[in-house]
């Protein structure tokens, strides 16, 4: 093979790769999830690993243990407590429970409750 064959194959290979990566590039963009859905995932598996779904169901409002957390931030007040529904109260919830529930202050950080309180926002 000549010298200029091999030079005009590797430039050949080398923009192939390069549209092989830009067109991956694209797709990936198309079919990437909507915003806010991996937030929704993380605080769901969040709150599953904290062990709430034992006490509390998130389709219903019926009592576990704890009570149904199913429309929560559409309600009034908290079930429990009694206290206006805020994003506030309910993470004063986590931090200083109220009656049975455990505190969760030394298990989360701020943001990992920001997750819980913005999953419970879409039940």
């Amino acid at each position: 093979m000549r010298k200029t064959d091999l030079k005009r194959t590797t430039t050949g290979v080398v923009i192939v790769i390069t549209c092989i990566v830009l067109l991956l590039g694209a797709f990936r963009a198309l079919v990437r999830a909507p915003a806010g859905l991996a937030e929704k995932e993380a605080g769901a598996a969040l709150f599953q690993e904290t062990g709430c779904t034992q006490c509390h169901y998130t389709d219903s409002r019926e009592t576990r243990i704890g009570p149904g957390l199913e429309d929560l931030f559409e309600r009034e007040t908290l079930p429990a407590s009694g206290r206006p529904v805020s994003e506030e109260n309910v993470r004063r919830q986590l931090e200083s429970p109220y009656e049975n529930m455990p505190s969760f202050a030394d298990e989360l950080d701020r943001e990992q409750m920001n997750l819980i309180i913005d999953y419970l926002k879409t039940l």
